[in-house]
């Protein structure tokens, strides 16, 4: 054999060496190929937007030395963020301190690239990077570094983070997308309020609750009845009579306890579900909500007049004996009797 067609140690070593560094970068590939895997399942596991910021998070903080990091949630209809995860090495319980302005959010989303500034000096809650979650067709927010453990962030890294934000984007649309789909299919339309077949369920769910617990509660129901509805339609049309009614919810949503329920049992008819009740309270519910409507005035552009309508309210507790039916039958026994005897009253039964 020739000296031409033997290998020279030399360039032998360099071939190991050259083999070696080609294994390693595989192996590192191979790792992030897993590690991407993984962040992609477990960002899809969840249809819960603050799971998700909590796992987009952990899956950056895994892999980049940061100290602080944010998930900004775009709100389309208010053009504002909402803060739906947060990472702060320094506490187990990390918030976003108030004078951060989240306006700059907006630029970044608008722009649709990455911002990236080295960061200057050991300073807490920095933009240092920020990347924009979004699609063709909307805003979703962003993922936002604040402060490293490290120098800068490196090409490679920089790389892995979008990868991170494309799987992103999609997870966050699809559980804003299911809380639309979720939304719709238990709240009215025009008034926005739980649709009647939510109400059903909610009041089975607080008869099964009381049954359970061995201490005496019980809870209340209102059905409120629009008084003459159907003469104020034909006076002034259906679009304003849907005005009128998302006007009466407005004024009991502004005039009802936190925990207090309101659904749109029918037509203009709406249910209350009061937990915790006792006959005085419903009471007191009851005249609160009858004297609100009484006082409420509606614009009528056409004729330029203030108008007002009343509403009639039948009140009841629920007793250990009730059904679901016979509790809204006897809410609505007190409704008829408040209607026959007069209206723009509240009756209990």
């Amino acid at each position: 054999m020739s000296r031409n067609q033997q290998k020279d140690p030399e360039d032998l070593s360099q071939l190991r060496q050259r083999i070696e560094i080609l294994e390693s970068q595989l192996e590192e590939i191979r790792l992030q190929t897993h590690v991407l895997l993984d962040i992609a399942r477990a960002l899809n596991a969840s249809l819960d937007t603050r799971v998700i910021a909590t796992n987009i998070i952990s899956a950056i903080v895994s892999l980049i030395g940061i100290n602080q990091a944010s998930v900004c949630l775009y709100k389309e209809k208010t053009q504002d963020f909402e803060v739906i995860g947060v990472f702060d090495s320094g506490t187990l319980s990390p918030q976003m301190p108030p004078h951060l302005d989240l306006s700059f959010l907006s630029q970044v989303l608008s722009q649709g690239v990455t911002y990236y500034r080295a960061p200057q000096g050991i300073q807490d809650w920095q933009w240092i990077c920020c990347l924009p979650l979004q699609n063709a067709q909307h805003k979703i927010g962003t993922i936002n570094i604040h402060a490293l453990r490290q120098p800068e962030i490196t090409s490679e890294q920089m790389e892995f983070l979008e990868t991170v934000a494309g799987h992103a984007s999609s997870a966050l649309e699809n559980a804003l997308l299911y809380t639309i789909v979720e939304r719709e299919s238990i709240t009215d339309g025009l008034t926005g309020v739980y649709n009647h077949r939510y109400f059903q369920k909610r009041l089975r769910e607080h008869i099964s609750l009381c049954q359970r617990r061995k201490r005496s509660v019980t809870f209340g129901l209102l059905i409120l009845d629009v008084d003459n509805f159907k003469m104020f339609n034909d006076h002034y049309g259906h679009q304003f009579g849907d005005t009128v009614l998302q006007t009466i919810v407005r004024e009991l949503y502004h005039n009802l306890r936190e925990g207090d329920l309101i659904a749109r049992y029918g037509g203009e008819e709406f249910v209350i579900l009061v937990p915790e009740a006792t006959e005085k309270i419903i009471l007191l519910i009851s005249e609160k909500i009858r004297y609100v409507v009484e006082n409420t005035r509606i614009h009528y552009p056409q004729t330029n007049e203030d108008v007002s309508v009343t509403v009639s309210i039948g009140a009841t507790l629920w007793h250990p004996q009730d059904s679901p039916t016979s509790l809204i039958s006897r809410a609505d026994q007190a409704l008829y009797k408040a209607k026959r005897t007069g209206r723009n009253q509240s009756v209990i039964k």
